[in-house]
């Protein structure tokens, strides 16, 4: 915080600085002129320079020339009180007009006079000569051409009378007649007065202009944010405008001052300020327009830059008061963002933002006629704001990259740590490749035993001597080559599923013909084990599945349910629908999972304990591939078991309701839905 006060004292001196050196008249109270004269005879000008203003002789609609003057009083005379537009009399902008004043001043002596800006032409006599000329004058608008400048001249006469007479015609820009004051005063007084404020305006605006090109080679070079682009050219389009705007530095490049395109070319600039300004804020504060918004500040930048093309000056500059919408909703998002309160460098920024939207049309409006620059000072002031917050963030940037390198060891030492881990769970990887095979020749070894021995014992007269000895060995015989097939066609399932060979074909399949098959591939295997097997499915129903990969699913969770089932116990198989989607349950009424190992019996080759899977012949592949395959179908598996009570497993899958559709009786009982 003592960094941001420090800041910001810094720039509030150089503001207030910049105000008294620029903005602040230089110009001392004298004698004001009075119906058409002005008297400063007994005036000292050694250190004082003086506005011409007061009562001066007006003639609305004529252009007169000294010659009139001398040959009478023209017609139409009234009298204005200068600085300041003939409007003020209720006349239209839009026309002509001659000024007269006598200025009295000591005989013999030498004076300079500051001529300013006249919209939009003029022409000025001194005691009946040419003294000044900006465009041409005329009493219509095919007749003028605009030209705005200033001039300091020198003046004098050996009676020590002058009289100015000036020509004023405005037919296309805003403004009329004498604005600003015509100045008088000695060579060296006012020449130092007037350079010394040109040259502050020079130095800040070069100031302004260095800075944005220096953030337009950081831009261009270094970093490429939009944000640094926005602000260099509003840097840029500052010093044009304000350079334009002061018109006492665009002549020393453009002697003929500010015409008519020119003129045209300025109003742009000012849209583009505008333009850039908000743009400022809006990425600035990361604020996000919509739709709305982004066409209320393409509405309001696109339709004045139309105006200045195609429409009359005047009305052009009208339309430009359509630029200052998207400043007030510019500061009230930013408000409503509630990223000033914690960061005081954007509320200086806004500070600054809200000083110059109301400081600058005020210094354009109230004070111009009395400020030499007035709009410097709110520019400078809100070009630093932006200027401190680009600097504060590749400040941050700079230290985010000390931090970085002093970490850097840290960091070495973070990722060598990561390579070990990495170098473990390979070496863990090898090891369970080598317990993978393991399993499998332990997988194979005990189905093949237990095959052989009995054979062996069938091959003996004296062991099986009986018919029933004989049909019980062969009925185990039986079932353990059917535990080795499905233990060799699951692991090659399992190779075809890591190589990725595996192809699915998913159809919309008949649940009525799925059920049917189920009933008569497994009713009569369950319900010989002495267990009770119910079938129940929603008729009418689809399935989105492989209808050949679903044999995989089916057959593990069956068998997987008759092994670990104890006599007397059952089995059910359910499809219902819900919606879009089908739910597939086989339940059993078996031993049931402990909740430890729930989360783990998908993995491959995963045992509940090796006891279980040596009585049991389990090899820890079977929950594995249904899992793997019901997902590569997009359906879901859920499993949710009681210790001693039995286990639920649930798949689900995208299914859809037909019509007209035969359901095969099952050669078995079943339980339906109708």
């Amino acid at each position: 915080m003592k960094r941001f006060w420090t800041i910001f004292l810094l720039i509030f001196a150089l503001c207030l600085t910049l105000f008294f050196l620029t903005s602040k008249p230089f110009v001392s109270e004298g004698p004001a002129a009075k119906a058409g004269v002005a008297d400063f005879r007994e005036t000292d000008f050694s250190s004082s320079a003086y506005a011409l203003s007061g009562q001066w002789e007006f003639y609305y609609g004529s252009l007169y020339t000294p010659e009139d003057f001398r040959q009478g009083n023209p017609e139409g005379m009234e009298l204005i009180d200068l600085p300041g537009p003939w409007t003020r009399m209720g006349y239209p902008a839009l026309g002509c007009a001659t000024y007269r004043l006598k200025i009295l001043t000591d005989p013999g002596q030498i004076y300079l006079l500051y001529i300013p800006e006249i919209m939009s032409s003029s022409m000025i006599w001194l005691n009946g000569e040419e003294f000044y000329r900006a465009g041409q004058v005329g009493d219509s608008d095919e007749n003028t051409v605009t030209g705005v400048r200033n001039e300091l001249l020198a003046a004098g006469s050996q009676d020590g009378v002058l009289e100015l007479v000036v020509q004023a015609a405005n037919f296309r820009m805003n403004g009329s007649g004498i604005f600003y004051p015509l100045l008088i005063g000695r060579d060296t007084v006012l020449a130092h007065h007037i350079f010394w404020q040109r040259t502050t305006v020079a130095a800040a605006l070069g100031g302004i202009l260095l800075i944005g090109v220096y953030h337009l080679f950081l831009y261009l070079f270094r970093r490429r944010e939009r944000l640094y682009l926005t602000f260099s050219i509003t840097c840029l389009t500052t010093v044009l405008r304000l350079g334009m705007e002061s018109n006492a530095l665009v002549q020393y490049f453009l002697p003929g001052g500010i015409g008519f395109i020119l003129s045209r070319v300025f109003l742009l600039l000012f849209t583009l300020h505008s333009l850039c300004i908000c743009l400022f804020m809006i990425q600035v504060f990361s604020i996000r327009l919509n739709r709305l918004l982004r066409f209320i500040y393409a509405f309001c930048f696109f339709l004045p830059i139309a105006g200045i093309c195609l429409l009359p000056y005047a009305k052009a500059v009208n339309s430009m008061f359509l630029a200052t919408i998207p400043y007030a909703v510019s500061i009230v998002l930013a408000i409503r963002s509630g990223k000033i309160g914690r960061d005081p460098y954007r509320l200086l920024y806004l500070c600054s933002m809200v000083t110059f939207v109301i400081y600058g049309p005020l210094s354009k409006t109230v004070f111009e006629g009395d400020m030499f620059v007035p709009g410097i000072v709110p520019n400078m002031f809100l070009l630093l704001s932006q200027c401190v917050m680009l600097s504060r963030s590749y400040a941050q940037a700079h230290e985010e990259v000390e931090r970085v390198n002093a970490n850097l060891e840290a960091l070495v030492e973070q990722r060598t740590a990561q390579l070990n881990r990495t170098n473990e769970q390979l070496e863990a990887s090898q090891t369970a490749l080598r317990e993978m095979i393991s399993n499998i020749s332990h997988d194979l070894k005990t189905p093949l035993t237990v095959l052989n021995n009995y054979l062996e014992l069938l091959g003996d007269e004296t062991i099986a001597s009986s018919e029933r000895e004989r049909t019980e060995y062969l009925g185990i015989a039986y079932h353990k080559n059917l535990d080795l097939q499905r233990l060799i066609q699951n692991l090659f399932e399992v190779t075809r599923m890591e190589g990725g060979t595996v192809t699915y074909r998913i159809e919309w399949f008949s649940v009525d013909r799925l059920m049917g098959e189920i009933a008569r591939k497994y009713a009569d295997l369950i319900q010989d084990k002495g267990l009770d097997f119910r079938l129940e499915a929603d008729r009418g129903t689809e399935l989105h599945i492989d209808s050949i990969r679903i044999w995989s699913v089916l057959d593990n969770l069956v068998y997987n349910a008759l092994r670990h089932t104890p006599k007397g116990g059952s089995i059910a198989l359910s499809i219902h629908k819900k919606g879009d989607l089908a739910r597939l349950q086989v339940a059993d009424t078996g031993e049931g999972i402990e909740a430890r190992h729930i989360p783990h019996i998908f993995e491959r080759f995963y045992k509940v304990s090796q006891e279980r899977g040596e009585r049991d012949g389990s090899s820890g592949l079977g929950l594995y591939i249904v899992k793997t395959t019901v997902e590569a179908m997009g359906g879901t598996v859920e499993v949710e078991s009681t210790p001693g009570k039995g286990t639920v497993f649930t798949v689900t899958f995208a299914a859809r309701s037909i019509s007209d559709v035969s359901y095969p009786a099952p050669a078995n009982p079943m339980q339906e839905r109708r």
